[in-house]
């Protein structure tokens, strides 16, 4: 009787019989220059917004809470504003008043992440209701 053994049979790749995508992954996995050039251009792209930013901030502190607003899907009323905080418990939820260089500002921390918003000159008296899983601040 004969008897007979299974070979494992290991394939090998010229590179001619693969996949451009798959080539292309394995060229973004290996190159570890790459990753070097991404966090500079994120860097480069982050300090070029930071100027235009801080000079419409100066002139115009009522658009930088337009824009908090609307990163925070946030709508802004003649007495107040409102921010969707749905899946957020109360807990989590921190307000603090404060000033910066004379203007008044609004500490918002929501779990790790904060945002100060500019007050306007009218918001003498600041109100915050946690109702539904929106944040409604009258003043």
């Amino acid at each position: 009787m004969e008897e007979w053994e299974d070979v494992d049979i290991e394939a090998v790749s010229d590179g001619l019989d693969a996949l451009p995508t798959e080539l292309h992954a394995f060229f973004e996995v290996t190159s570890d220059h790459l990753s070097e050039v991404r966090d500079r251009h994120t860097m480069m792209l982050v300090s070029s917004g930071e100027l235009p930013e801080k000079h419409m901030e100066t002139i115009a502190p009522e658009r930088r809470l337009d824009w908090i607003l609307e990163e925070l899907n946030g709508v802004r009323h003649n007495d107040g504003l409102s921010i969707p905080l749905q899946g957020v418990s109360s807990d989590n939820v921190n307000l603090k008043t404060g000033e910066i260089a004379g203007s008044k500002y609004l500490k918002l921390t929501i779990g790790k992440i904060e945002r100060r918003l500019p007050l306007p000159k009218d918001a003498l008296d600041i109100q915050a209701k946690f109702d539904g899983g929106i944040l409604r601040l009258n003043w």
